[in-house]
């Protein structure tokens, strides 16, 4: 939901290309000519490059791995191993890649973190992204950890498969290409998209384009900006597409959006370069309109090493019906709770869930009717490991409470505003 001020903000002056299938998309002013560079499938993720032989890169060893190493695996695999570890993974670069492929201290390493076996459940468990960065590194790149392990819910994702509605036209909006250096660890590079449409339409379909798995580590899709901002879509390894059944959400000539990726070379490749985004199939805009309902609160106060919740109450003043709903924390997220209250007294849950990760944010199917009179009770449950206060804020490093629901009719989109 944040801007996330980590990187400068790129501003892009966009332009509508054809490809030779006829897909339009956007692309720099200065590379309206650049082919489509995306060899992946946009469902899953999957890459098409192979590579025989992993050599896992030397110089990220010192800057990157061995800091990591030290902090999360040496209480057992130091220089002298303790409680039954078999080897120390501290004694340098070379000691992790002696021997064959396949028998090395990496290898096993790589088997051991993708199947969350180490660190073992009483230690000390690596964050995601330090997760990634190591399993990055020691397959060159060819791997990812999943990063919905341990997150519960109660609800599926809202998953819309493969095929596009007939008579929509593909829009293609991606950055030119980005240079992700050796030494890049958690870059998030913003990217402004206006003018993608000459007059109303409906997207139907938003999907994501995957281009070098190796350094790709999710992607956003929102309008707004400050406090004001909404996703459309968000994709982290195994998100699929959403489909709108028999209209869309409107898209209109003065609507500015921002593309975010998150660039993680835990591999330390030499040679990556991306041109990953999101693909919008646009149709008339004829049939139902979706709209983008946002319950929200910034009133959140977490104290250092405790734990605290933040509560978003508000009434219904019309019927509607939620389709889809995108609950939304940042890094100290730890569960989430909406319920409907109905004015008989019973509750209705919208969606619970359980082992919240930042990297795991989806859409989730909520099927439920919501009269006026009712009350909409969304709680967000924060766990502060750190030594400072956290309160509600745009940054990454504070918190937020969202449930960005799609709803019809449209007009419920107004439901449950302010931000507090």
């Amino acid at each position: 939901m944040s801007r996330y001020l980590i990187t400068p903000l790129f501003l892009l002056l966009a332009a509508c290309a054809s490809d030779s299938d006829g897909t339009k998309r956007l692309v720099d002013m200065e590379d309206a000519g650049t082919e489509d560079m995306s060899t992946q499938d946009t469902s899953t993720g999957d890459t098409s490059t192979t590579e025989p032989d992993c050599v896992p890169v030397e110089s990220q060893y010192d800057t990157v791995v061995s800091p990591i190493l030290n902090q999360y695996c040496a209480e057992c695999h130091g220089a002298e191993p303790a409680f039954g570890a078999p080897y120390s993974l501290v004694d340098g670069y070379a000691d992790l890649v002696d021997g064959p492929e396949g028998e090395r201290k990496v290898d096993a390493m790589l088997s051991e973190l993708m199947e969350r076996t180490m660190p073992p459940a009483f230690s000390q468990q690596l964050p995601h992204n330090q997760l990634d960065t190591l399993v990055g590194w020691v397959s060159c790149g060819l791997e990812h950890p999943d990063p919905s392990d341990g997150l519960e819910a109660n609800r599926d994702v809202w998953d819309t498969g493969d095929t596009p509605p007939a008579g929509t036209e593909p829009l293609e909006i991606r950055p030119d290409p980005q240079t992700i250096g050796p030494n890049v660890i958690d870059d998030y590079r913003n990217f402004n998209f206006s003018n993608l449409v000459t007059e109303d339409r409906f997207v139907r379909r938003i999907e994501p384009i995957i281009d070098d798995s190796r350094v790709l580590h999710h992607i956003t899709f929102t309008t707004g900006s400050g406090l004001d901002v909404t996703y459309w879509y968000a994709w982290a390894p195994g998100t699929g597409a959403i489909e709108f059944p028999d209209g869309g959400m409107r898209i209109g000539p003065n609507d500015s959006f921002t593309l975010q990726i998150h660039y993680n070379n835990g591999a330390g490749v030499p040679d990556a370069v991306d041109t990953s985004g999101v693909r919008l199939y646009l149709g008339d805009a004829i049939g139902t309109e979706y709209g983008m309902m946002s319950p929200t609160t910034f009133s959140i106060m977490v104290p250092p090493e405790s734990t605290a919740t933040a509560t978003k109450t508000c009434t219904a003043t019309m019927d509607f019906d939620i389709i889809a709903g995108f609950p939304h924390m940042h890094e100290i997220g730890s569960t989430f709770t909406h319920d409907v209250l109905r004015q008989d007294g019973s509750v209705e849950n919208l969606i619970t869930l359980t082992g919240w990760n930042f990297e795991a944010q989806y859409f989730y199917e909520m099927p439920v009717r919501v009269n006026a009179g009712d009350q909409l009770r969304m709680v967000c449950g924060y766990d502060n490991p750190t030594n400072r206060m956290v309160t509600g804020g745009q940054n990454t490093s504070d918190e937020m409470c969202f449930d960005f629901m799609i709803v019809v009719p449209a007009e419920a989109a107004t439901q449950c505003g302010g931000i507090f």
